[in-house]
């Protein structure tokens, strides 16, 4: 079984916990399958990394397509793509963008692969990857991985707008219309949740789908102690939406109800986040560290608390697994934990509302008992359900199952 994967960026360095779930999954199951990756690498810059994504996939046959070469003429209509997304997410900050288009010689590039590699089966990752589909040639099966419901992230936006223009409403149903045409294109689509497979199968996606999450890799380690946490940290960049989002809403709603009873918590924000952003924070709220990327992101978290205060998005929430790991008990929204098997009250505290949310942040500041056992219980939960072993063998029934019907 030969698969052909496409990457919309890099997945190395893992910055987000998209590029984790593809790595670690590449990690895995290039021992069970026989594997091509295609990603674009926009800068010179990315080469000095490729040595480092090749020693951790040794048998992956790794095919950079370089766009620094050639990046479309200024009357291409790729080049009108790109310029249009720059503006829409940087300066309209809106998370409506035109439809992909992809450079020519891309898709000439990976139709030559897939006819020299005689590939079995093409699968494309990520929205940006969605319409790769209608280039695909008839004779390779095609696999959709759904990291993120696109439509669903920009209704729940909607949903936590004072109110909603004509424009917005067109623009949203314009996306769920042309995300679902697109799906059904595929032989196979895989969700990370079974919420997410649930959704599209009420929403009209006929194409067969199976739930396969993600995960990130561990050793497995159970004793551990956990002390009463110091702070607070959220870990995602500024350029995700949800995350800009719900950390907006987090230092508006809860952050000051905190404070009022904890006036020396600090609230540590790893990733890349917008200098603007920061600079515009930081002076309007009090006790903020931004950390932007971390070498060892399991110091960062240890002996602290994990805020997921996401109230859009679906998918996986690659940070609340990360925390797991590294033994930091979770607070989260409904959102923030949707799709993970975590329990309320007992592997993780999940509040909606503004003050309860600050009153579970308040309970884990004061209670180490508490905070051991969530730590510890979600642990257990982890190993059981989220191992890589388990990920990996899941993901490879799938391609074995498409290949043999």
């Amino acid at each position: 079984m030969k698969i052909l994967v496409t990457l919309p960026w890099m997945p190395y360095p893992a910055s987000d916990g998209g590029k984790q779930g593809s790595l670690n999954m590449l990690v895995e199951t290039q021992h069970a399958a026989d594997v091509v990756l295609v990603f674009p690498i926009f800068t010179k810059g990315q080469l000095q990394h490729l040595d480092t994504l090749k020693g951790m996939l040794p048998k992956v046959k790794i095919r950079p397509f370089a766009y620094y070469d050639d990046k479309g003429s200024k009357r291409s209509l790729f080049f009108l793509y790109r310029l249009n997304r720059l503006l829409v997410t940087r300066w309209l900050k809106q998370p409506f963008v035109m439809q992909t288009i992809y450079q020519d010689e891309y898709l000439d590039y990976i139709d030559g692969i897939i006819c020299t590699e005689k590939v079995d089966a093409v699968q494309n990752e990520y929205y940006e990857q969605l319409d790769l589909v209608y280039a695909l040639p008839k004779g390779v099966r095609k696999i959709f991985i759904q990291h993120e419901i696109q439509y669903v992230a920009k209704e729940r936006w909607l949903d936590s707008l004072p109110s909603v223009t004509p424009a917005e409403r067109y623009m949203c149903a314009s996306i769920k219309a042309r995300e679902i045409a697109a799906l059904n294109s595929y032989d196979q689509i895989i969700t990370m949740t079974d919420v997410d497979r649930d959704i599209l199968v009420r929403d009209g996606v006929k194409t067969p789908i199976a739930a396969s999450p993600s995960f990130i890799p561990f050793t497995p380690d159970a004793n551990f102690r956990v002390a009463t946490p110091e702070h607070l940290c959220f870990v995602g960049p500024s350029g995700h939406t949800p995350n800009l989002n719900g950390v907006s809403w987090f230092l508006d709603n809860v952050w000051p109800k905190i404070l009022e009873k904890h006036p020396d918590v600090r609230f540590r924000i790893i990733g890349k986040w917008d200098q603007s952003l920061v600079k515009a924070f930081s002076s309007r709220y009090r006790n903020l560290d931004f950390l932007g990327f971390v070498d060892d992101l399991g110091e960062s978290l240890k002996g602290h608390i994990m805020i997921v205060p996401l109230l859009v998005g679906s998918g996986i929430r690659m940070k609340i697994l990360e925390s797991v790991i590294h033994h930091a008990p979770v607070v989260t929204t409904s959102v923030g934990v949707e799709g993970l098997e975590f329990a309320k009250d007992t592997e993780c505290l999940i509040e909606d509302e503004p003050a309860k949310l600050a009153e579970a942040v308040s309970r884990l500041l004061t209670s180490p008992d508490l905070a051991d056992s969530l730590a510890h219980a979600s642990y257990d939960k982890l190993c059981r359900l989220y191992s890589p072993a388990a990920g990996a063998r899941k993901r490879i029934d799938i391609y074995n199952s498409l290949i043999r019907s």
